[in-house]
């Protein structure tokens, strides 16, 4: 893999996480993205402490804190009462198991971050406009086409490109995304249009039927992220996210507790996306190609592991390159056996905890409420259970 770059697809939190790593390396690395400017506005995102973890060992540490929120808490709520079913204490609990903060902040201000730390190396790696189109492998390399009728010639090519991975469809074409059968409505309210009770509050996630609502304050304390969830039947859209008609966002949490409604009045421009799911696929990897983060493994956010997983994947392809200098398929081989059965594990655990979040039967919901709310008093269990989540450190994980 002398000499060629790795050519990475996708200028989201994976590739930009890939592409970091490789360049302070000083692995050879280029970076195509299709839109014309590397923007990913509106939602907000959890960054826990093994995602932290990566983030403060790239050197960014005093960038990502200088952006971030650091919640006190998080809360569980019944969706109209808003009795707490459950409370644990995040940061002190956060640092003192895991020596990394959880943290929330705006996606954008990653993205930016992590842009800006490969731009202070090397401002002419990345490139916009361009639209992948396919790849053949050889002997010794890959080459990338694009719409703009330029190709490039790689040591490897990596799919950061999302959960419509175009990378993913050439590499496995009878691979297909499946509509969850939940939407989710998101967007950001200043904070100063919110009442001094809604401004209190740290993290918190109302549940209700087939239904959640979760918000926290990002921008330090500046802005709230919202994001709600709830069953439709189907998704009639192209696109699998739109902006969204306020009033249809109103009626989807009428009578939910004052706090949502009043979350939900002062939202400017509310966001819709689709959810979608795709069966554990079989394969990640070609001889000189590879599919990483939402491309290969696509999770509900219920978890908030999405953007962790995904510079999860980028921190343990780089190690699986450098343990294979001159061997690519090996190197793609190890990332995969390393990769595989945790992302599919944090998926199996993102969809329970929508299940959780979205229980239908009443007399369940206060069987399952009261245990929590038993449990919680004793014990923090919401830490406790996420232990094997947040303990990983990629960068010192022993490979298998």
């Amino acid at each position: 893999m002398k000499d060629k770059p790795i050519v990475i697809i996708g200028a989201g939190i994976s590739g930009l996480t890939l592409c970091l790593i490789l360049l302070k390396n000083g692995v050879p690395v280029i970076l195509f993205e299709k839109e014309k400017e590397i923007n990913q506005p509106g939602a907000g995102i959890n960054i826990s402490p093994n995602g932290n973890s990566i983030l403060f060992n790239l050197g960014l540490k005093e960038k990502i804190i200088s952006l971030a929120s650091k919640p006190i808490s998080l809360e569980l709520r019944t969706h109209k009462k808003g009795i707490i079913v459950a409370k644990q204490n995040l940061n002190n609990s956060s640092e003192k198991f895991y020596n990394y903060p959880f943290l929330q902040m705006q996606r954008n201000d990653l993205i930016d971050t992590l842009k800006g730390a490969i731009n202070k190396i090397n401002a002419n790696i990345i490139f916009t406009d361009y639209s992948f189109e396919n790849f053949s492998e050889k002997n010794g390399s890959v080459l990338v086409h694009f719409n703009n009728q330029k190709s490039v010639e790689g040591s490897l090519l990596v799919g950061c490109d999302g959960i419509n991975s175009s990378v993913r469809k050439i590499m496995l074409p009878n691979s297909k995304n499946k509509f969850s059968g939940i939407i989710a409505w998101r967007g950001l309210v200043d904070m100063k249009k919110l009442s001094s009770q809604t401004q209190k509050l740290s993290t918190t996630i109302w549940m209700g039927k087939n239904s959640h609502f979760v918000h926290y304050p990002i921008k330090k304390h500046k802005v709230l992220n919202f994001i709600g969830t709830l069953r439709k039947k189907d998704w009639l859209d192209e696109s699998w996210h739109k902006v969204g008609n306020k009033k249809e966002l109103e009626n989807d949490f009428k009578g939910w507790n004052k706090t949502v409604e009043e979350i939900v009045k002062n939202i400017e421009i509310p966001y819709k996306w689709g959810l979608f799911e795709r069966e554990s696929l079989p394969n990640w990897i070609s001889s000189r190609a590879v599919i990483i983060g939402d491309a290969s493994h696509p999770m509900s956010p219920s978890y908030g592991q999405g953007a962790n997983s995904a510079m999860e994947d980028a921190i343990i392809l780089y190690r699986s390159i450098v343990a294979f200098k001159g061997d690519p398929y090996s190197a793609l081989k190890k990332f995969q056996k390393n990769r595989k059965k945790r992302s599919e594990n944090l998926q199996r655990a993102s969809k329970f905890n929508t299940k959780l979040f979205h229980l239908k039967n009443p007399i369940l919901r206060i069987l399952v409420y009261s245990g929590l709310y038993s449990i919680s008093r004793l014990i923090p269990f919401i830490l406790i259970k996420s232990r094997w989540v947040y303990k990983y450190n990629a960068f010192n994980v022993r490979l298998k």
